[in-house]
This record gives structure tokens, C-alpha cells and sequence, in this order.
């Protein structure tokens, strides 16, 4: 009886370690499905600086609002190249959102799927699937897919701009 009272103990206490090992794992597992919060975030972007992380994640289904303020020059020294968040009534072949203003504001939702080295010059680059979308003064994105939110300014030719624009992000989660 001794015997079969410290095989029931034991056993009790291996149920017990396995909980805690089974506890210790799910709990990962919910954490990462909590929803996430909405969030209100001010992000500049300036008009030299290429697409501009917002370190902003999103989730399939999550909304993102955008107001932005402020003045950006897509050439320097040339006041008819002064625009706001809304661009410069001129539409170009070579910009990164092909039938929107030159200048205007410009998301983009990116997902990395692969990192590759040039053999030639060690360079870097990530591959991503992307979608870029149009912000302006003001705009509404809803998410189709996991990834991170870049804002820049629709033009291809950036090193002659100078200002930026204040961007204000609410995302609301799905």
C-alpha cells in the first residue's frame, strides 16, 4: 500500500509538472492572438528620406487614418515646386504611384519574404510583397495582409527635395 500511495504521489506530481510545461507553452500561444490596441501616432516625413518606417505593424483587416500637415519643395530653390500633402497637380510616367500628384503623400503595407546578398557588391536587399496606396491630406487603408506601414512622397528623384510632412496614424485594429 506504501508502494502504490508513492506511485499515486509521483504520478501526481509528473501531472502536475506536465501542467505547469503544458501552461507555460499555451500561454505564448494566447498572447500572441490578443487584439491588438488602437494606436495614435505622429510620424514626419521628410520629402528626401525615401519610404519612412511608421514602426507601425498591421493585421489583415486593420483600419489606419491619416491627416497630414506641413510643406515639402520637390526642388530646391523652386517655388513652383512647393506643394502640400496633397502634391502638385503633374502626373508623370516615372513615379511610384503612377496616376497620383507628384509629391502627394504615399503609403506603403510591405511584407519581407526573402533577404539576398549580390555576390558583386555584398549589398543587401529584401524582397517584399508590397501595396502601395495613396494618403494625401488626408486617408483611409484597410489592411489585406500581416506587414509593416512606410509613408513617402510620390516621386522618384528625392535628393534636390527639402521640408516634410506631420502624419498623424490612428490604426484601428480589426
Amino acid at each position: 500500500m506504501a508502494v502504490e500511495n508513492h506511485a499515486r504521489g509521483s504520478l501526481a506530481v509528473v501531472a502536475w509538472i506536465l501542467g505547469l510545461a503544458l501552461l507555460g507553452t499555451a500561454r505564448p500561444a494566447l498572447q500572441d492572438q490578443a487584439p491588438a490596441l488602437p494606436l495614435e501616432k505622429t510620424i514626419a516625413v521628410a520629402a528626401d528620406a525615401g519610404w519612412v518606417d511608421t514602426a507601425i505593424d498591421v493585421s489583415p483587416g486593420d483600419v489606419l487614418h491619416f491627416a497630414a500637415t506641413g510643406e515639402i519643395n520637390l526642388q530646391k530653390g523652386n517655388p513652383e515646386a512647393v506643394c502640400g500633402p496633397g502634391g502638385i497637380d503633374l502626373v508623370t510616367v516615372d513615379q511610384p504611384v503612377p496616376n497620383a500628384n507628384l509629391g502627394i503623400l504615399i503609403g506603403k503595407l510591405a511584407q519581407p519574404v526573402a533577404k539576398r546578398v549580390d555576390k558583386d557588391t555584398g549589398a543587401e536587399t529584401t524582397d517584399e510583397i508590397f501595396i502601395m496606396f495613396v494618403v494625401g491630406e488626408e486617408g483611409s487603408f484597410t489592411a489585406s495582409f500581416k506587414g509593416r506601414i512606410y509613408l513617402g512622397v510620390n516621386e522618384n528623384v528625392l535628393k534636390d527635395n527639402g521640408g516634410a510632412f506631420s502624419v498623424v496614424i490612428v490604426r484601428r485594429p480589426a
